[in-house]
């Protein structure tokens, strides 16, 4: 009797192990970043992407204020842009990171970045949620208009 448990108890053992291996075999390999990255620079690239898009926005929506005869607008939402638009930048960071060294964007990052970033703006990976995605949103509508 105690022999049969202990097969069972061995079976069941062996059953749970090979499922283990075998999700761990499925289950997708870490990025692997390209020399020179570290997470604190994953950071300060993203950090760098948000301040590079919060700028042209605050100047884009204090012109539409002026255009719409706005003589004392509400000041624009930098955090809640920032919220937006932070999780977007640090994904096209680790994109980059993983795609390029350091070295390889030395001068070059805005045009090796601009197709990533390009299909995050258009709703592909890395797109933004939020403030920024609400933005977006309604820029592509106005523009399908006649």
């Amino acid at each position: 009797m105690m022999a049969n448990r202990l097969k069972n108890l061995l079976a069941a053992w062996l059953a749970c192990m090979s499922c283990a291996v075998a999700m761990a075999a499925d289950a997708p390999a870490k990025p692997v970043l390209k020399e020179g990255w570290n997470r604190k620079q994953i950071k300060v690239f993203a950090y760098a992407c948000t301040d590079g898009l919060l700028e042209p926005t605050v100047r884009d929506y204090k012109a539409a204020a002026a255009a719409d005869g706005v003589t004392n607008p509400k000041p624009f939402p930098e955090q809640a842009f920032r919220d937006s638009a932070f999780p977007m930048c640090l994904c096209i960071s680790q994109r980059v990171a993983e795609t390029w060294t350091l070295a390889e964007l030395e001068n070059k990052v805005l045009q090796r970045s601009k197709g990533m970033v390009n299909e995050a703006l258009n709703g592909g990976r890395c797109k933004p949620e939020g403030m920024l995605g609400d933005i977006l949103k309604q820029r592509k509508e106005r523009e399908r208009q006649p």
